[in-house]
């Protein structure tokens, strides 16, 4: 490592600062949005399982959080051992091609970590910069989704075109390849719930950022990749927040939660950082192994 440098830039996006965090890499850089104080109605006023009661909830501190999912070329300088794997195929599977759509490109967000793992990335991020990064809570989550909507996603309703927001089931992840096997038109007929209408370009994962933000310059909060938060589900058991290319808007609307447990390596979820609203500031560090 050669040099961490943190610095403050104005947003053309949102009347507040932003916070960005160059990494040892010249292209590989953390950007974090300031989210400000504030409350909101958290949860949903209709009766689901998967989504807390509506109620009011305070955020009474600012933070940072990252303008983007966390990517296998980030997750890759903490554990380069790491691989996000791919998604199979639907057919018959004798070639590469065959074998599935890969989610281990350097862009797309990392995938298959286990809650303890994203942890275990904060610590190592937090050790590296001098800076306290952690994984929000859902409160924090959620209010930063909705990022003042109030609609069950930030950009409108759940019949709304999210082609040019979100990455979520839609033609693309419904269609089925048969790879040139010349098979007649549905002799493999569609089978993943989708939405059928809407077409967001990609079957699996997006690279990070590729959709419009939300009002506080955050993007892909719906879809692409599940978010692990540090808020408890139970025993042993973490919340899972904002649902993945591979879920309908109902389940990836700002109130949907899920759980897993912690040690599980959820082949749709990633994370995103959060840090204190602490000034920016210049860290120097000496390559790994000096003093």
């Amino acid at each position: 490592w050669r040099q961490v440098r943190l610095w403050h830039r104005r947003s053309a996006l949102a009347p507040f600062l932003r916070h960005a965090l160059l990494l040892s890499l010249p292209l590989d850089r953390l950007d974090l949005v300031l989210i400000p104080a504030g409350e909101f109605v958290r949860g949903d006023t209709r009766s689901t399982p998967e989504a807390l009661r509506a109620g009011r909830a305070v955020i009474s501190r600012p933070f940072w959080m990252a303008k983007m999912e966390v990517c296998n070329e980030q997750f890759a300088q903490f554990d380069p051992r790491h691989d996000s794997r791919l998604e199979s195929g639907d057919f018959l599977q004798f070639s590469v091609q065959e074998r599935g759509y890969p989610v281990n490109s350097a862009r797309q967000p990392v995938v298959r970590v286990s809650w303890a793992q994203a942890v275990a990335f904060c610590q190592w991020l937090s050790e590296l910069t001098g800076e306290v990064f952690t994984l929000p809570d859902e409160t924090q989550w959620e209010y930063a989704c909705r990022a003042g909507s109030d609609t069950d996603l930030w950009f409108g309703g759940l019949d709304a075109d999210f082609s040019p927001y979100a990455n979520l089931a839609d033609a693309s992840y419904r269609k089925v390849d048969t790879f040139g096997w010349g098979l007649p038109s549905g002799a493999i007929p569609p089978w993943r719930p989708a939405a059928a209408a809407v077409n967001d370009r990609h079957r699996v994962s997006a690279p990070v950022g590729s959709y419009k933000p939300n009002a506080w310059g955050l993007h892909d909060m719906h879809g692409n990749a599940a978010e692990w938060t540090a808020t408890d589900a139970g025993p042993g058991r973490k919340v899972v927040r904002g649902g993945a290319w591979s879920d309908r808007p109902a389940q990836a609307r700002s109130a949907a939660r899920l759980a897993y447990p912690a040690w599980q390596r959820v082949y749709n979820v990633g994370f995103r950082v959060v840090a204190g609203a602490a000034p920016a500031r210049k860290v120097a560090m000496a390559p790994a192994g000096e003093k």
